[in-house]
């Protein structure tokens, strides 16, 4: 199985030993400020997992994010709120970026910070010019490939979309060579900033699971109610392969119990065609947001993980993360097989991969598993293995804190 530490190239940054050296009290009188226009201020990654480890750790950490109150302190990590959430009409949208922007500057600015952690493209402007007013360092945190986001977005006009993609690439390119360094949650990312972009620094920092709030949780048992789960956005395209692979069960003579859950930006259209369909019994959408700490609790009510990303530019770089969490939970998983997640779970001892939007493929796999307990037992078991050994967001935590080392 490949390393997923291992380095891209002799540019990637040699920050891997640095953290463990550190003095706490060192770390105390520096200031870190992370910032998002566009997350909601409780993301996974940006608070749960990075904020609040840098807090941990001693830092003085911030965060400016769209909020609805002012300022609010949670696990050590100050809030500072930049804005309301935009609204969904377009031009109040726009307008309530521009104001968020700002107001994201004016923040940034008065904090005074010693590195400025950027979560979003549009700022990297802001960025640019932080780096140029003061002495602060500078980082930019790549959560996936937004050229190719762009590119699979259908519904623009071809000459748009090209111009959007060719902005999009410009401006990360100032990015790889003006900031500090480049973290990115996956190799294929990192690789593209240190190929197409020139980046001087690249760190690659996984969203691997907390090995305490899904520890804590035993393997789903054989009466788990529901068969197979997804969880986080539910895109149209994900439930248009499920729908395929109901189709092929049934074709089979079975019938699976799905669970969904999460931000479903076409709940109305994916009930409607629930009930043409007559499966609201077969297949559960739930749009509501789970609470950071009781997602294991709501993914283990299933037997078997389920990703069916599409054969898209966007997944030829991104690991899905929830596909490790099925892991920590002890639950084999049935996924597209794409490159970024084969060097993890390409050995086929933990999950099985099917051609993307092969219905057929994804429908044996399902009833292999769902016909043995054993297999889904072992299979589970050594998902959890790895997790709790390298893929486990306590050692991915150590190489964010080794940046910032190195930085400061």
């Amino acid at each position: 199985m490949a390393q997923p530490h291992s380095n891209l190239s002799g540019r990637t940054a040699t920050t891997r030993t640095a953290a463990r050296s550190v003095e706490r009290s060192l770390t105390a009188a520096r200031r870190i400020v992370h910032i998002s226009t566009v997350h909601q201020p409780f993301d996974q990654r940006i608070f749960y997992r990075e904020c609040a480890s840098a807090a941990a750790a001693g830092y003085e950490t911030h965060l400016l994010a769209p909020l609805p109150v002012t300022a609010l302190e949670r696990q050590g990590v100050h809030l500072h709120s930049v804005g309301a959430p935009a609204d969904q009409r377009l031009g109040l949208a726009l307008k309530r970026r521009w104001q968020r922007l700002r107001r994201a500057a004016a923040l940034a600015r008065q904090l005074q910070a010693d590195l400025y952690h950027l979560h979003d493209p549009e700022l990297i402007p802001l960025g640019l010019w932080l780096k140029a007013a003061t002495q602060a360092r500078v980082v930019f945190d790549c959560h996936e490939n937004n050229t190719a986001y762009i590119r699979q977005k259908r519904h623009l006009q071809p000459f748009l979309r090209r111009g959007l993609e060719l902005g999009m690439a410009a401006m990360e390119r100032l990015a790889a060579r003006s900031f500090d360094a480049i973290v990115t949650a996956d190799h294929g990312v990192a690789d593209l900033y240190l190929r197409r972009f020139g980046a001087r620094r690249v760190v690659t920092i996984h969203n691997f699971p907390h090995l305490d709030l899904f520890l804590q949780q035993p393997p789903p048992d054989d009466e788990a109610p529901f068969d197979l789960v997804y969880h986080g956005t539910i895109p149209r395209y994900h439930l248009e392969v499920t729908f395929a692979v109901a189709e092929a069960l049934r074709r089979r003579g079975r019938r699976a119990r799905w669970l969904f859950f999460g931000k479903c930006p076409e709940a109305a259209w994916a009930q409607t065609e629930l009930e043409r369909r007559g499966w609201q019994a077969d297949i559960v959408l739930d749009p509501n947001l789970v609470p950071h700490d009781q997602v294991a609790a709501r993914v283990r009510q299933a037997k078997i993980g389920f990703i069916p990303l599409p054969d898209l530019p966007k997944f030829q770089h991104n690991i899905p993360t929830k596909l490790f969490e099925f892991m920590a939970l002890g639950m084999p998983t049935v996924l597209s097989d794409l490159p970024p997640s084969r060097p993890f779970v390409g050995d086929g001892r933990c999950a099985i991969m099917v051609p993307p939007d092969d219905s057929e493929a994804y429908a044996e796999a399902i009833i292999r598993l769902l016909d043995d307990p054993a297999l889904r037992r072992e299979m589970g078991a050594e998902g959890r293995a790895r997790v709790i050994n390298e893929f486990n967001w306590q050692r991915e935590a150590q190489y964010l804190l080794a940046l910032y080392a190195e930085l400061l």
